[in-house]
């Protein structure tokens, strides 16, 4: 849909967008379609002339009553399109829009005055006058009006609006008022408080002749008009309202050379009803075939913002990458000055304090003191040890790796160091159809270590530590499926702002730790490929899941090399 001068309606347009050859076919289709349209009319205008000259059908078919229905019903969908048209005006403020409402709403309301004026003849002829003149006014105006553009400011519009309204009712009332001293509307010695009635025929006077004539002045110009820019434009609106035109002339002659109650005087009202009907259904379509695009246009920008909302978490993702990157590169150099400056002495320390120990002749006291500070020493050599896996990270060394295998070895080196204290059940519930994975076992089994350390610390009172491996076959992302181990203690859990802060380096509930063993962990587990997630409850212990694909993708390997930083590079 292409909305801008060159629309009728700009918010309901529809264009003919085909290419030129089939466009010019379909449009010598609507041609001849007018064509055929408007020669059926004048054939039955001709045909009921013969008929009526000729007496060959004398009777009348209709009574006042249901003449008042029928244009009742011809003003009720004069109402209706001029709703549309005011829904429009509002929307685009074009001044033509306004000139095209005002059409409408002029032919409505002195329709209804027409259907409902059977009381009167004078005003009975001269409503549906006013409503053949005032429709073919704004008609021109309209199509003289569509190629200046003009756009109404809000203020405007209400303005115009109001002053429209009241300047139709106003009219009718005047009409009603004044007709004692209105052009007599038919001819003979008839009054103008004289009642419309069956079966008594009237002529039309010459003076309201010639103001219907002028009716159909207004509506084959802008009937014309209308036409041009259809060809100019291929808005189907301007071929809608071109054709209901140039019918409302035909319709308008018809009146002119009717008499009140005689048989074409009754076709006139027949094409005035086609008329309108064929307004609304084009109207109507035009209002589906919108919504339809606009509810087309929203899936779109529905399906673009999804993509833009990915991409913006895809490049806010890269960042922090690139940001961890630059922060490993820092932390990288400072590792390797950490560990020349401070490892070395600290073993020179540590053998000091243990030949020291093996050799002097010391006190209790004293050896307690050397244990201490071995013990220290040891502490701090872990530090370091942690500090230099996280700044400078190894390149995998993918290989099929047994998982159940690197669980048990783990969790016999957790027992061989007595690290349970004896108070801590280990439970194991394996698998024992899981495939082997695609994996570096020193990393697996340094991520092991890390999360069962953490679980065996939060749990100095003893519990309860579970380990379950399982397999997961669908996953999102359609690959083979994957492996799901769970590492669950009866510790004292975590609070949510805990939970939060987990993965961040340095950070740690402990008073001793370097708070970095989950870090490690979680960026391991994303260099294979996999998730860490962590469920816990405030004295109810955690779970701390892993997810790893049973068969890595090269990809991911890929991913894995180019997320190691090296200090020699740097």
């Amino acid at each position: 849909m292409t909305n801008g001068p060159g629309t009728l309606l700009p918010n309901i347009a529809y264009r003919l967008d085909h290419p030129d050859e089939k466009l010019n076919q379909i449009k010598k289709k609507m041609y001849w379609f007018a064509l055929a349209l408007m020669g059926l009319v004048s054939f039955l205008s001709i045909a009921g002339q013969f008929v009526q000259v000729h007496e060959i059908l004398s009777f009348v078919w209709i009574n006042t009553f249901t003449h008042s229905l029928f244009e009742s019903y011809c003003g009720l969908i004069s109402l209706t399109i001029a709703y549309i048209v005011y829904k429009e005006y509002r929307a685009s403020g074009r001044r033509s829009t306004f000139y095209l409402l005002m059409a409408f709403l002029s032919m409505a309301v002195f329709d209804f005055a027409h259907a409902y004026s059977n009381h009167c003849i004078s005003l009975f002829v001269w409503f549906h006058t006013l409503s053949a003149f005032a429709g073919g006014a704004f008609f021109l105006w309209t199509a003289l009006s569509l190629k200046k553009n003009v756009r109404d400011a809000p203020w405007r519009q209400r303005l115009l609006l109001a002053s429209g309204v009241l300047a139709l009712a106003g009219a009718v009332v005047e009409v009603t008022h004044l007709v004692p001293i209105l052009p007599d509307a038919v001819t003979g010695e008839t009054r103008h408080h004289v009642p419309v009635t069956i079966p008594f025929v009237w002529d039309f006077s010459p003076k309201l002749i010639v103001i219907n004539v002028l009716a159909t002045f207004c509506f084959l110009s802008a009937g014309i008009i209308f036409f041009r820019h259809f060809r100019a434009t291929n808005d189907i609106l301007y071929f809608v309202f071109s054709l209901a035109a140039l019918l409302f002339f035909e319709s308008e002659i018809l009146f002119a050379l009717s008499n009140i109650w005689n048989m074409t005087w009754w076709y006139w009202h027949l094409i005035k009803l086609m008329i309108f009907v064929g307004l609304s259904i084009g109207l109507a379509h035009g209002l589906v075939r919108t919504f339809r695009e606009l509810y087309e246009s929203r899936k779109q920008l529905s399906a673009t913002v999804d993509e833009l909302k990915q991409a913006y978490d895809h490049l806010k993702c890269t960042q922090e990458e690139l940001l961890e990157s630059e922060k490993l590169a820092s932390v990288g150099k400072m590792a390797a000055v950490i560990s020349h400056e401070i490892r070395n002495p600290l073993a020179a320390i540590k053998n000091s304090a243990g030949i020291f120990k093996r050799h002097a002749l010391l006190s209790p006291e004293d050896r307690e003191l050397l244990s201490i500070i071995g013990k220290e020493i040891n502490r701090l050599d872990g530090f370091i040890t942690d500090f230099l896996e996280f700044a400078k990270p190894h390149p995998l060394q993918m290989a099929k790796t047994d998982l159940n295998g690197v669980i048990e070895e783990t969790a016999a080196l957790l027992a061989h160091h007595d690290l349970t204290g004896g108070s801590i059940q280990i439970v194991r519930s394996l698998d024992p159809l899981m495939p082997d994975l695609l994996a570096d076992r020193n990393a697996l089994k340094q991520v092991l270590w890390n999360i069962l350390i953490n679980a065996v610390q939060a749990m100095r009172e003893g519990g309860t530590l579970t380990i379950t491996t399982a397999r997961r076959p669908h996953v999102p992302d359609g690959s083979r499926g994957e492996a799901v181990i769970a590492v669950s203690d009866t510790g004292k859990g975590m609070s949510p702002e805990t939970i939060k802060r987990a993965f961040q380096p340095f950070f740690s509930t402990k008073t001793k730790g370097t708070g970095l063993g989950l870090s490690i962990v979680e960026r391991i587990i994303r260099q294979h490929g996999g998730r860490v997630a962590v469920d816990s409850t405030l004295d109810r212990g955690t779970t701390v899941s892993i997810s790893m694909p049973l068969q890595a993708r090269q990809s991911v390997i890929a991913e894995a090399e180019n997320d190691v930083v090296h200090l020699d590079s740097r």
